[in-house]
């Protein structure tokens, strides 16, 4: 299979170019893709769509089946808990969040080599997103979390590709504690989402991150954790309900102002973690479920109006998913946040499962870097080659 034929096929593994939480075209214009977050522009579903034709989708499920994952001896890793964003402005530079570490690090060749370009001992850097290749952010988780957390600058800015970083100060609106996600849908339009734990916020920029204004979620969602915007005033953010404590999904058609529920999961304990579209119609959310189970996911098949939610495999025990990444509407993964936990793949939209056999967990970001690779980040940095 050609190169060409593989980006037509696999191209809806993407977010606006490789960014954050998202999917399509980058930002800047210099990207690949990401399957991070809400994955698959327009232009990416087109090509993709359903899979293509029958004889398209057959060959995407061979050529998956036959390349496995493979880990990143040279990357970073941790022992405890996850890396959690990674984010391509072509297809061999990236940059890498590495919370855990403190620290992001940059790559120039593909993800096999990775070296820090900003470190701190009292930040957690949870997301990263850049506009061109010059021109980025780095979001902190904020200070309260955890004992070493102290930091509570909301987010980094660099304009020199990652060889200096400044504090951002221009934020109005409500007191944002952290963040966890950036999303955009192009140079200017872009948002930022959080946090873990709550209080949840959404921020808006309408001039390229010159300019941030932070909107209080706290009336729907208890914590915000990622979001799809489709417009510079239509999106959805996922997260925990702001009473009960379930998995929630909420619309917004102007820019955060105003707020409605579509989707909240059955599950008490739940948390929506991530959300990916390979296409215009179809989307996927991860649900975290640490404590109570059964496993499950939520799918929507217009657009995100309305969701079902639908099982994993397992015993009935919890499944805490907080990775989701597909290539188009039928193919994709679902991974876990426990090591001990297995990363599983569909071939059919989510109708069956099975044990990815080279994927391990945690899984917490998958992106997509050109027309045949992905790479997914988690407790290490793999990739997936269907060139090879």
């Amino acid at each position: 299979m050609t190169g060409r034929s593989l980006f037509l096929l696999f191209a809806a593994f993407s977010l606006l170019g490789c960014g954050s939480s998202d999917d399509g075209a980058s930002p800047g214009g210099g990207g690949s893709g990401g399957a991070g977050g809400s994955g698959g522009s327009a232009g990416a579903a087109g090509m993709a769509g359903a899979g293509g034709s029958a004889g398209q989708g057959d060959a995407l499920e061979a050529a998956v089946r036959s390349h496995d994952w493979t880990k990143m001896t040279k990357a970073p890793t941790v022992s405890a808990g996850k890396q959690d964003d990674v984010f391509f402005v072509s297809p061999t530079v990236g940059y890498l969040a590495s919370g855990p570490k403190g620290a992001v690090y940059k790559t120039d060749d593909a993800g096999e080599t990775w070296a820090p370009v900003l470190t701190s001992s009292t930040a957690y850097f949870r997301s990263v997103l850049f506009t061109s290749e010059q021109h980025g952010f780095a979001g902190n988780i904020g200070a309260g979390l955890a004992a070493s957390i102290s930091d509570a600058t909301l987010m980094y800015e660099t304009s020199d590709a990652g060889q200096t970083w400044n504090p951002v100060t221009n934020i109005t609106g409500s007191a944002a504690k952290g963040l966890c996600n950036f999303t955009a849908v192009d140079a200017d339009h872009l948002f930022g989402i959080g946090r873990a734990n709550g209080p949840a916020h959404l921020l808006v920029s309408e001039n390229g991150g010159k300019d941030w204004v932070a909107k209080d979620m706290s009336s729907v969602l208890s914590m915000a954790i990622d979001a799809r915007f489709t417009s510079p005033t239509t999106g959805l953010v996922v997260g925990m309900s702001a009473t009960g404590a379930k998995c929630t999904v909420v619309k917004t058609t102007d820019a955060g102002d105003s707020f409605s529920t579509v989707f909240t999961s059955d599950t008490v304990g739940s948390l929506c973690w991530k959300i990916q579209f390979p296409s215009e119609q179809v989307g996927y959310v991860a649900v975290q479920d640490s404590t109570n189970g059964p496993a499950t996911f939520a799918k929507t098949t217009d657009g995100g109006d309305s969701w079902s939610e639908l099982p994993l495999p397992g015993d009935g025990s919890a499944y805490a998913a907080i990775g989701v990444g597909f290539i188009n509407e039928k193919i994709g993964w679902m991974a876990p946040e426990e090591a001990s936990q297995p990363v599983y793949r569909t071939f059919d939209g989510g109708e069956t499962w099975e044990e990815d056999p080279a994927l391990k967990a945690p899984i917490n970001r998958f992106r997509f870097i050109d027309d045949h690779t992905a790479i997914a980040v988690g407790g290490a940095v793999w990739k997936l080659d269907l060139a090879k």
